[in-house]
């Protein structure tokens, strides 16, 4: 009997022990973490080798204009949400996810947007992502992607970033017009410029021969494409690069061919 009320007397000292340390413990990271400044800013642009629209100066400077700054902040004023908006509407910043560790390390990812159409319009220049997002062209970095230039049915504010606020219908088939030619290296390197005539149809100026390409509105991109590389591989190679000065790819499964003396032939 003497002998249980040992062991149970034992056990209720380290149960006691052990609270003890553990209230103790808890009370001092408690203490450490409401006193823990910033110690260091990280900061990763993650796409760094795709594009340097963000550079991780920049980011920091962002920051200690929202009055961040090593060995002064501390953790618990620091607003990771907020920060986060605040650098989501840096222009070519895509997504920022920002954490800090128990070292005082405040880290901040970045994912920048990845244009892949240029467009010149009246109030400037703007690259289009791949979600059809509008975003003002950088004076530090200059992304190579097709340009397209004319008459743009779009109103773009000089300094818009967003999605496209009206004609959204046009931007997503110019989108995937943009898609199409990031995915097929041959096009990509083939189309020099893409420009909008006043009838809203879109011309090609191809970067190998003296050849006009009508597309027409974008729509039916592959299937416009496939009818062009007939012309490239099959037309070309039988009446040569001087034979014609156009091609137009809008009338089903013809191809229009203007030759040079005026003369439409129809293939």
């Amino acid at each position: 009997m003497f002998k249980k009320i040992l062991i149970y007397t034992g056990y209720f000292i380290l149960t006691g022990i052990l609270a003890a340390y553990f209230v103790f413990s808890t009370g001092l990271s408690i203490e450490h973490s409401e006193r823990q400044r910033c110690t260091e800013i990280k900061v990763t642009v993650l796409d760094s080798a795709l594009n340097r629209f963000v550079s991780p100066e920049e980011i920091r400077e962002l920051i200690r204009v929202e009055g961040i700054t090593i060995n002064e902040s501390k953790l618990k004023h620091i607003n990771q949400y907020a920060l986060e908006n605040v650098l989501n509407n840096r222009t070519a910043v895509k997504i920022s996810q920002v954490s800090v560790n128990r070292n005082g390390v405040l880290r901040v990812d970045i994912q920048q947007r990845r244009p892949i159409l240029r467009l010149e319009t009246v109030n400037g220049g703007f690259y289009m992502d791949e979600t059809a997002y509008l975003f003002p062209l950088m004076r530090s970095y200059t992304s190579y992607v097709p340009v397209v230039t004319g008459n743009i049915p779009l109103v773009i504010p000089p300094g818009y970033r967003g999605g496209p606020n009206q004609n959204r219908e046009w931007a997503n088939k110019i989108k995937e017009l943009g898609l199409f030619l990031e995915r097929e290296n041959f096009w990509n390197s083939m189309v020099e410029q893409i420009y909008v005539d006043s009838t809203g149809a879109i011309l090609f100026t191809p970067r190998v021969g003296k050849i006009e390409i009508v597309f027409g509105e974008p729509e039916n991109i592959d299937f416009k494409f496939k009818k062009l590389y007939a012309f490239y591989t099959k037309v070309i190679p039988a009446m040569g690069w001087e034979s014609y000065k156009r091609v137009d790819l809008r009338f089903g499964n013809q191809l229009v061919c203007k030759k040079r003396e005026n003369k439409q032939i129809k293939t």
